[in-house]
């Protein structure tokens, strides 16, 4: 049967999602895990349903029984903007009945947050409650805005009662991306592509409707002043123009234009390419006490190197038995790209070396909290190992993606330049392939015995 595994450890099997995870040492002194016997080292129970999110939140309300979950606080009442821009977006969704109906409710609350003062309420009246008061005040003004917006239709040209935000729409888009799955590394690009924005401009935050095309201009002419990275200040521009399209779409902003659409980032620097290690900086790093003894950068190290995995997808691959052959279940839940998602079979070396006493759908073991903590590890050992070999100035050129340029480069030398193959094992967008006639024969899915015979090729190092 065919099975879905997700690194927050639910499974599909068939239809049905499964919680499942590895029994570590610590949750048996849990209560939930005394009475299971040492020799089950996996959690597995249906969820008996084959919707998604509801899995999800069967899940963590299991999690949170078994006291492997902490149970989320009350979500904090909105007030001020937050609260006036959140019953804007809710308030278009609803039917007249169902905003007039809303719109007394809050009246209600508004009322609710007031108390009088005195016998009879003759000593006036004051706000008991500061919070539900700006909550119910400010919900009552978008629903009333939007009355007015029906009414008069096409002609609405009203401006919103609170400005929007550089600030806001970048927390507005990181909740979009929340909720569709993306990376959190993802979601810092996004913050810190507005961070470099506020801090050139010298302010702490930005109305929207303030940053015209001219003001975008400016900012692309200062950056390559300071000779910013191409590709990082791409991807700025790029993520603050995501940024602002959100904001128009969710009618939070109108009549404007997007500034940060079309801009051609030209002279510019290009990026120096990532170096291969060299094999003597690869027999440096194999021979050092660490990789011996710590086993993250071990199983780090000898399985970048046997698969050009990128970091992120070393961190949370799993094995998988394909047609008897024991592979990584690379990016099951999404990668950097479409293409990102694969498998790859295990080295042989690996095989007899590092990986043993593993089963299907088993993570790899990390004792790093993230691949972010794990990479930083890494290049502070890479730096240390090869310190009198790295060109001064240059070290920034070697780094854990060095592996991944390695390989790839080895899987072209020896299969004489055959990228389709290469591009699958590598998980390189496959429009980047040349379609050649030889290469159109991996566009499919490529048998796993040739996937292990490219996987072989990686030689020893000696």
């Amino acid at each position: 049967m065919a099975q879905r595994y997700r690194k927050d450890g639910l499974t599909k099997r068939g239809d049905i999602w499964y919680l499942q995870f590895r029994i570590l040492d610590w949750m048996r002194k849990l209560p939930a895990f005394r009475n299971i016997p040492p020799s089950k080292t996996i959690f597995n129970r249906s969820l008996r349903t084959s919707d998604c999110l509801e899995a999800a939140k069967l899940a963590d309300a299991i999690r949170i029984k078994m006291q492997l979950k902490d149970a989320p606080e009350p979500k904090r009442l909105s007030v001020g903007q937050e609260a006036y821009l959140e019953a804007v977006l809710w308030a278009q969704s609803l039917s007249d009945e169902e905003l007039e109906l809303t719109h007394d409710a809050y009246t209600s609350l508004q009322h609710e947050a007031i108390q009088e003062v005195g016998e009879f309420g003759k000593g006036g009246a004051r706000i008991s409650d500061k919070n539900l008061f700006s909550n119910s005040t400010e919900s009552i003004a978008a629903i009333e805005r939007e009355w007015r917006r029906r009414i008069r239709g096409k002609n609405f040209d009203e401006p919103l009662a609170h400005p929007i935000t550089l600030k806001y729409a970048v927390t507005k888009y990181i909740e979009e991306m929340v909720s569709l799955g993306r990376a959190k590394k993802t979601q810092s690009k996004v913050k810190n592509a507005a961070q470099r924005f506020l801090e050139w401009r010298e302010v702490s935050d930005i109305e929207l409707r303030l940053i015209r095309p001219a003001t975008v201009k400016q900012y692309i002419t200062q950056a390559r002043i300071e000779k910013r990275n191409k590709n990082t200040f791409s991807n700025d521009i790029h993520y603050l123009g995501r940024v602002f399209n959100l904001a128009l779409e969710e009618d939070l902003i109108s009549n404007i234009e997007n500034p940060f659409k079309g801009r051609e980032i030209v002279g510019f620097e290009e990026e120096e390419k990532r170096r291969i290690f060299s094999n003597e900086m690869l027999i440096r790093m194999k021979n050092d006490q660490a990789i011996k003894e710590d086993h993250d950068l071990r199983q780090l190290f000898w399985i970048s190197y046997f698969t050009g995995m990128r970091l992120s997808e070393v961190f949370t691959a799993k094995y998988r038995t394909v047609e008897d052959v024991l592979c990584f279940d690379v990016a099951s839940d999404g990668g950097k790209t479409k293409d990102a998602t694969r498998i790859i079979p295990v080295h042989s070396w690996l095989r007899k070396n590092l990986i043993k006493d593993v089963k299907d759908g088993d993570p790899l073991r990390w004792k790093s909290s993230t691949d972010t903590a794990l990479g930083k590890r890494f290049g502070r050992f890479k730096n240390k190992v090869l310190c009198d070999l790295l060109p001064s100035g240059r070290e920034h050129l070697y780094v854990h993606h060095s592996f991944r340029h390695g390989v790839s480069t080895i899987l072209m030398n020896e299969t004489r330049g055959n990228v389709g193959i290469v591009a699958k094992f590598m998980g390189h967008k496959m429009a980047n392939v040349g379609r050649t006639e030889t290469e159109r024969t991996y566009f499919g899915q490529v048998p796993v015995k040739d996937l292990k015979r490219l996987a072989e090729l990686i030689p020893l190092i000696d």
